[in-house]
C-alpha cells in the first residue's frame, strides 16, 4: 500500500474569522476518492503541468549549457506578456515584497519591480504576503510567471511536481507560507550569476518563510500531484546545470528541499515528477539540501535509512514524491505513471539515443518505481543543437508506438491533439510534449560574456516559431509582446501570442497539411535566426571591447526587428492559411486550375466507426460504435428514452449456472439482452404514443431501435468478436455469425 502524504495539518495560528474555522475543521477530514481525483486532475488536465529539457556544456553543440520550458497551462488564460526586469540599485534598507503571483492577467502590479509592471486602466498595486530585505543592486532579466533568463546567463525552467505534503500561501485563510516557486525564480535571477548561488538562495528563502505550490488544491481535498517543484538552472559563469527540487516542510510551513548538479556530458528531462534519486548528504560539491532533508520522511514512515546503498545515499524522490494509494479514485496512479515517464524515456531517445534504447519506455515513474529512470543520460560530446531541443517540444511520439497522430483519436488527418475527457469515463492517452494548452515554451542558451541567448516561441510548440532574445538586452521586447491591448481572454491583432493561437486552432481542420506547412515556415525561419545571430555577433564583436553596452544595444535592436517583422509575418501568414484551407479544399491560385479537394483517408472511411461503408438506406446511419459504447440518443428523444432507461434499471435475472465457455457465455447474454429489450419496448410503448402525438418525436422510428441506442449495452458485439466480424441489419441492430 502507498504511504499515505502528510495531509491537513493543524495550523500554527487561529483561524482568522468563524467560517474560516469552520472550513478548516472541514479540511481535517479525510478527503474523498472524488475530490481527490478532481484535485489531480487539475494537474493533469490544466495546471501548470510544463516540461524541462536541459543539457550539459559538454554535450551542447555551443559548448554552453542550455535548459528548456514548455508552459503548459490552462484552464487559466495565462498573462502571456514577456516582461523585461531591468537592472536597478536599491537604497540600503529596502525591503524586497513577495507577491502570490497570477497564473492570468496581469500577474502582478508593480512599478518598481518593472515599468513594464506598472498599473493600467485603474489596476490596483499587488498586495505582498510579506517582506525580505533587498540587496543593494539586481540584475535585469526575461520575466513570465516565472523567471526566465537574466543578464548574466543565468537560466531557469520549471516544472510542477508531486508530492507528499501540502501548503498554502499566506493570503487564505489556511495558508502560512510567502514563498512561491514564481518569485523564488524570480529571486535567484536578481541576486544571482550561477545556478549554485541560486539554488542556494531560493532553499534558505523558502526554509525562512515557507514554500508554497500555486496547484496544492484545498486543505480539504490536497492536490498531491502538483503540491511541489522542480527548476532546472544553468549559468554561463561557470557552465553548471543544476536540479532544484521543493516541497512545503512540516505542518503547512516552511520548505524542504534538495539540489544535484548535473554531470556536464548529460541531457535532463523532467516532467512533472522529482528526478534526485541519489541524493549524498556528504557530497557537497555536487550535492546541496535543507538542513534535516530526511527527519520528516522517517518520523512519517516515508523512508527508512535501511532501504540506502550507503548511510549517506537519501532517495529523495522515493521519500517526498507522491505515490496514489487508496484514497485515489480511478486510475490516477497509472495516469501518473505515464504521465511523466513516457516524456522522460523520449527526450532521453531524441537527444541521446544511444542512451535512450536502453530505457524501457513502459517502466513509467512513479516514487517507488524499481530500478527508475536517471535523473539524466549522457550524449557524445558537442551533439545536441538548440533546435534539436526545439523539435523535442514539438514532439507527439511521432514514429513510434504511442504516435498521437495515428489511430481513431487523431481523426482522418492525423490530430495528436487530445482534449479534456467527460468525468467518471476512465482511460488514459498519452501525454505528448507538445500541448495544445502551452501558452509559450522556450530554450535557453546559457553563454558566457553577455551572449546568452533565449529562443521565445508562443502557443503550441508545434505551431510556433521560435525567435532569439538576448539575455543582457538592453531593452524591453516589442510593444506586442508586452501589450495590454489583448491576452488570452481578450483577442488583439497587437498581441504577439494571438497570430501563433489562431494559426494553431486553423490547424485543427486539417492538422496533417496545415501544421505541415506550418512547421516547415517555423524551421525555416528559425534558421534564418540563427544566421542572423552569427552575423550580427559577429558585427558586434568588431567594436564590443571598446564599446561593450554599444554593442549591446545593436544586438537587442536587431533582435526586437527580427521579432517584430516575424509577428507581422505570422499574421499575413495566417490570412493566407484562411484562405487556402477552407471548405475541404485546398486554394493555390485564382485559375481554373487553382484547387485541389482535401480528401479523407481510406483507411478511416473503411472503419466501421465511421460508417461509410456500412451505410444503408435502413441503417446504421452513423457507423457501428465499439463495444458498449451508447448511441447517442437525438434530441428530441430524450423524453421517450428517459422512459426506456427507467424500464432498464429494473434488475434482471441472470442465469444459474455459468455456461461452460466464453462463446456460451456471451450467447447467454445475448439472449438476456433480447429479453430486457422486449420488456423495455413494452414499457415505453405508451412514452412513445404520448411523444409522437405531441410531435416531439418522429413516427416510423422502430422502437427496437430506439431501445438499442438507449441502453447502449448490445451484447451482441461480444459475440460478433468471437466470431470475428459486426454486421449491420436492416432493423439497426449488430448482428453476430
Amino acid at each position: 500500500e502507498a504511504p499515505k502524504p502528510l495531509s491537513r495539518s493543524a495550523p500554527r495560528t487561529a483561524p482568522r474569522t468563524a467560517n474560516a474555522g469552520v472550513g478548516w475543521i472541514l479540511g481535517t477530514m479525510a478527503a474523498s476518492s472524488l475530490r481527490v481525483l478532481l484535485a489531480s486532475a487539475a494537474l493533469l488536465e490544466g495546471g501548470r503541468a510544463c516540461t524541462i529539457i536541459a543539457v550539459g556544456k559538454d554535450a551542447s553543440a555551443y559548448g554552453a549549457p542550455m535548459v528548456g520550458h514548455s508552459e503548459d497551462a490552462g484552464p487559466i488564460p495565462n498573462d502571456v506578456r514577456l516582461i523585461r526586469v531591468p537592472r536597478r540599485k536599491w537604497e540600503k534598507g529596502s525591503k524586497r515584497p513577495l507577491y502570490n503571483v497570477n497564473a492570468f492577467y496581469p500577474r502582478i502590479v508593480d512599478a518598481e519591480r518593472s515599468p513594464e509592471y506598472a498599473p493600467v486602466h485603474g489596476q490596483e498595486v499587488s498586495e505582498p504576503l510579506g517582506y525580505i530585505p533587498q540587496v543593494e543592486e539586481t540584475f535585469g532579466y526575461w520575466d513570465t510567471d516565472y523567471g526566465v533568463q537574466n543578464e548574466k546567463g543565468l537560466s531557469i525552467g520549471e516544472s510542477t511536481c508531486t508530492a507528499m505534503t501540502a501548503g498554502w500561501p499566506s493570503d487564505v485563510p489556511w495558508g502560512h507560507n510567502k514563498a512561491g516557486i514564481e518569485e523564488l525564480s524570480k529571486i535567484a535571477l536578481e541576486r544571482c550569476e550561477t545556478a549554485r548561488c541560486a539554488v542556494q538562495t531560493m532553499g534558505d528563502i523558502a526554509v525562512e518563510m515557507g514554500f508554497y505550490s500555486a496547484d496544492s488544491g484545498l486543505p480539504s481535498s490536497p492536490a498531491y500531484s502538483g503540491t511541489s517543484e522542480c527548476l532546472t538552472l544553468a549559468d554561463g559563469k561557470t557552465g553548471e546545470l543544476w536540479n532544484f527540487n521543493i516541497l512545503t516542510g512540516r505542518n503547512n510551513a516552511s520548505a524542504i528541499w534538495a539540489a544535484e548538479r548535473i554531470p556536464s556530458d548529460h541531457v535532463v528531462a523532467v516532467g512533472n515528477s522529482f528526478t534526485i534519486r541519489k541524493l549524498n548528504l556528504s557530497d557537497h560539491e555536487n550535492f546541496l539540501h535543507s538542513p534535516g532533508v530526511t527527519k520528516l520522511a522517517e518520523e512519517m514512515g516515508w523512508w527508512n535509512p535501511k532501504r540506502a546503498q550507503h548511510k549517506d545515499i537519501f532517495d529523495f524522490f522515493y521519500a517526498y514524491g507522491y505515490t496514489p494509494g487508496k484514497e485515489a479514485a480511478g486510475n490516477l496512479a497509472q495516469v501518473l505513471n505515464y504521465y511523466s515517464g513516457r516524456r522522460m524515456w523520449r527526450i532521453f531517445s531524441l537527444l541521446s539515443p544511444e542512451e535512450g534504447s536502453k530505457l524501457d519506455p513502459d517502466l513509467g515513474n512513479l516514487p517507488h518505481t524499481k530500478d527508475p529512470y536517471p535523473a539524466s543520460v549522457p550524449a557524445p560530446k558537442g551533439s545536441v543543437t538548440v533546435q534539436m531541443v526545439q523539435n523535442a517540444y514539438r514532439d507527439h511520439y511521432e514514429g513510434t508506438v504511442y504516435d498521437l497522430t495515428v489511430g481513431m483519436a487523431a481523426g482522418p488527418h492525423g490530430n495528436p491533439n487530445r482534449g479534456q475527457v467527460t468525468f467518471g469515463v476512465h482511460g488514459q492517452w498519452e501525454r505528448a510534449i507538445s500541448m495544445y494548452r502551452t501558452s509559450w515554451s522556450f530554450v535557453n542558451v546559457a553563454k558566457p560574456h553577455g551572449r546568452s541567448v533565449l529562443w521565445f516561441g508562443y502557443d503550441a510548440p508545434h505551431g510556433t516559431c521560435y525567435l532569439p532574445f538576448y539575455g543582457a538586452a538592453t531593452s524591453g521586447a516589442p510593444e506586442s509582446y508586452r501589450s495590454h491591448d489583448g491576452g488570452m481572454a481578450k483577442f488583439s491583432t497587437n498581441v504577439a501570442w494571438w497570430p501563433y493561437s489562431f494559426i494553431n486552432q486553423w490547424s485543427e481542420q486539417n492538422f496533417e497539411l496545415v501544421n505541415g506547412e506550418v512547421q516547415t515556415k517555423a524551421k525555416a525561419m528559425e534558421a534564418k535566426a540563427r544566421k542572423h545571430l552569427e552575423d550580427w555577433e559577429e558585427e558586434a564583436s568588431l567594436f564590443s571591447d571598446e564599446a561593450p553596452l554599444l554593442a549591446m544595444d545593436m544586438l537587442t535592436s536587431r533582435s526586437n526587428a527580427l521579432a517584430e517583422e516575424t509577428f507581422h509575418h505570422w499574421w499575413e501568414f495566417a490570412w493566407s492559411l484562411v484562405v487556402k484551407y477552407r471548405a475541404y479544399s485546398v486554394i493555390y491560385n485564382a485559375t481554373d486550375k487553382g484547387e485541389t479537394v482535401q480528401k479523407y483517408p481510406a483507411w478511416w472511411l473503411e472503419s466501421q466507426d465511421v460508417g461509410y461503408t456500412l451505410w444503408t438506406d435502413q441503417g446504421p446511419y452513423h457507423g457501428v460504435p465499439d463495444q458498449g459504447v451508447p448511441i447517442p440518443v437525438p434530441d428530441q428523444a430524450r423524453k421517450a428514452a428517459g422512459a426506456l432507461e427507467l424500464a432498464a434499471a429494473a434488475p434482471a435475472a441472470l442465469p444459474v449456472a455459468a455456461p461452460v465457455s466464453e462463446v456460451e457465455l456471451l450467447r447467454a447474454e445475448l439472449e438476456e439482452e433480447r429479453r430486457r429489450r422486449a420488456v423495455a419496448e413494452a414499457a415505453a410503448e405508451e412514452a412513445l404514443a404520448a411523444a409522437r402525438a405531441d410531435g416531439s418525436f418522429p413516427a416510423g422510428v422502430p422502437v427496437a431501435l430506439l431501445s438499442a441506442g438507449a441502453f447502449g449495452t448490445l451484447f451482441a458485439y461480444k459475440v460478433g468478436r468471437v466470431h470475428g466480424e459486426r454486421i449491420g441489419t436492416p432493423h439497426g441492430y449488430v448482428a453476430c455469425e
